[in-house]
């Protein structure tokens, strides 16, 4: 079928067990730093890769971010005050708003977390990041399923 994964079990939970640890350990430091946090993170990556013709509006974020539209006016406040986002308004609807990465931001990775998953990603074969992905994404519903 495809290839064995060689790492014993134990291993493989102890790897998890040192990823969530690290997580951990960033969010207290990107917290106590003011620097963006992984709803922020999600948010850019989400606003980054909408198609031009199709940028994310504020509803958008709050369905993918699960939040509500009060929270997501506070991530774009702090989105906007670090320059990573420019808010307008809709082309369409006036009522409206649309959000689209800055000029800084639109060619690069959402952050530095990004950049380096980049750099990471790009010593593996597709194949690989396929089975690694699958992994997480996973390792991620059973997360999920337990809050």
């Amino acid at each position: 079928m495809g290839q064995r994964l060689e790492i014993a079990t134990p291993e493989l939970a102890r790897e998890v067990d040192a990823l969530r640890r690290a997580d951990a350990r960033l969010g207290r430091r990107l917290a106590a730093g003011r620097q963006p946090n992984e709803t922020d993170r999600a948010a850019m990556r989400l606003i980054t890769e909408a198609p031009a013709d199709r940028p994310v509006t504020p509803r958008d974020l709050a369905g993918h971010l699960g939040v509500s539209t009060a929270a997501v006016t506070s991530v774009l406040r702090r989105l906007a005050e670090r320059g990573q986002v420019v808010v307008s308004t809709h082309p369409q609807d006036a009522r409206s708003k649309i959000v689209r990465p800055s000029l800084r931001d639109l060619h690069s990775p959402a952050d530095e977390i990004s950049r380096r998953v980049e750099g990471i990603e790009s010593e593996f074969t597709p194949d690989q990041l396929a089975v690694i992905s699958r992994f997480l994404r996973r390792l991620t519903e059973e997360i999920s399923d337990l809050t």
